[in-house]
């Protein structure tokens, strides 16, 4: 197979060979280092491949896209004429472009050759870790991985940014079991640049699962009532991924359903939030070296102390709103933490609950949201009584953001996202 720089320059010349034709390619090579364990033993060890191409070309004004696994010439040049015919066969639309050139530059991320001995070293010390510090557990399955990527992004005036990358990965699916009865089943993922930390210090994985040797039995909630949620981190992203999804990016601002679309300066969420997304912190191993319409990234704060700072809009919704484009279209979350620990947050509340997630829908544009309470635990007085079943919590995700009482001191770092716990108040909770 040819190298990665000859197969993006080949594509980009014979792009620039076609007249009338400006566009856009994306060579990226991927190798992944996986590591299964299943009762404290090795089970697999495998090297995995992947080859893709993206190629984007607008000619008068239609633009045609393509995305292939084969990345010979031949292959290459029968997609870029695939992609002409289907842009010379679609709409005209003014707004589509490609981003302007730039300087070639290269970018280099995280550790590129994996250490697979200590890799597996490390994720057999977390199957022992777990035995240990975590009676009540019954592991399913223990994915550890290291992703290596070499990639070229160019464009037909001029842009080579060319990027290599690598980093771990960990994911556990587990449930909690005494015995006689199981807790729902769990999941944990953590994303880390290097292995100096033993795997139970990562993210929330120990807290993830103490939560579900403490879901064994769980209570139920007889009454309804309004009360306090504490979102952990994983769900705390999961409702502002929603929130944010329906007032802020591309689909809403261009079919005008954002309720913000008049709001931008003005105060929308509560003023304890600053949300930003933040594809080059260092807490981040999801790296973006440029958008997804070819600029290159940079880190930008959405939401600052409540105020609606940036749509997250690409060029082609920028050009058909005059909204101003986004400066990355990674979404990699970064809320900043507050001033009170998590312990002294559960004290704080009268009644209500800890969620880790909430199974539901979609939210409809109104950010109307409804769900069953996953991972929950009920307070009352300031103290966890007990993990809860069959709990649905319900209202409107713009009014929780608003009613923010609390923000942790804690942040999860999941690798893809820096976030704290999140405690908000008017919620409708009701048992079975």
């Amino acid at each position: 197979m040819a190298a990665i720089s000859e197969i993006s320059r080949n594509a980009i010349d014979y792009l620039k060979s076609k007249e009338g034709v400006k566009g856009d390619v994306n060579v990226s090579f991927t190798e992944q280092h996986e590591v299964t364990i299943k009762d404290g033993k090795l089970t697999l060890l495998r090297t995995l491949f992947d080859n893709n191409i993206s190629i984007k070309v607008i000619k008068d004004n239609k633009e045609g896209k393509v995305r292939l696994n084969d990345t010979s010439d031949e292959s290459i040049r029968n997609g870029i004429d695939d992609a002409i015919k289907t842009a010379e066969s679609g709409n005209e639309d003014e707004a589509f472009c490609i981003a302007p050139g730039m300087e070639p530059e290269k970018f280099k991320f995280g550790i590129t050759e994996p250490d697979i001995e200590k890799l597996i070293e490390r994720t057999i010390e977390l199957s022992e870790d777990i035995k240990k510090r975590h009676n009540n557990i019954k592991m399913m399955e223990m994915f550890a991985n290291h992703i290596k990527g070499h990639s070229i992004f160019a464009n037909t005036l001029g842009t080579i940014d060319e990027t290599e990358y690598g980093y771990y990965e960990l994911a556990l699916e587990y449930a909690g079991n005494d015995g006689e009865k199981t807790s729902g089943i769990s999941f944990s993922q953590t994303a880390i640049k290097d292995l100096d930390k033993p795997f139970i210090e990562l993210g929330s994985i120990d807290k993830d699962l103490t939560d579900a040797e403490n879901s064994i039995n769980p209570i139920s909630v007889a009454d309804k009532f309004e009360g306090d949620v504490i979102f952990t981190p994983d769900c705390s992203k999961k409702m502002l991924t929603f929130l944010l999804g329906n007032t802020i990016t591309d689909l809403v601002v261009l079919e005008k359903t954002s309720l913000w679309l008049e709001k931008l300066g003005q105060q929308v969420l509560s003023p304890k939030l600053t949300i930003s997304s933040k594809p080059f912190d260092d807490r981040i191993v999801d790296f973006e070296v440029h958008t997804s319409d070819g600029y290159r990234s940079k880190d930008y704060t959405a939401i600052e102390n409540g105020i609606l700072k940036s749509f997250a809009v690409s060029q082609y919704t920028s050009n058909k709103t005059g909204i101003e484009r986004a400066a990355n279209t990674s979404m990699s979350l970064v809320v900043e933490p507050g001033d009170i620990s998590f312990e002294e947050m559960v004290k704080g509340v009268k009644k209500g609950l800890i969620v880790g997630a909430v199974s539901c829908g979609y939210p409809g544009t109104n950010c109307e949201i409804s769900g069953v309470a996953k991972n929950a635990f009920l307070i009352e007085d300031g103290k966890i009584v007990g993990a809860v079943k069959e709990t649905m919590i319900s209202g409107n995700l713009i009014d929780m953001f608003n009613n923010v009482k609390a923000i942790s001191k804690e942040q999860i770092l999941s690798g893809y996202t820096v976030i704290p716990y999140i405690q908000v108040g008017g919620v409708t909770i009701s048992g079975s």
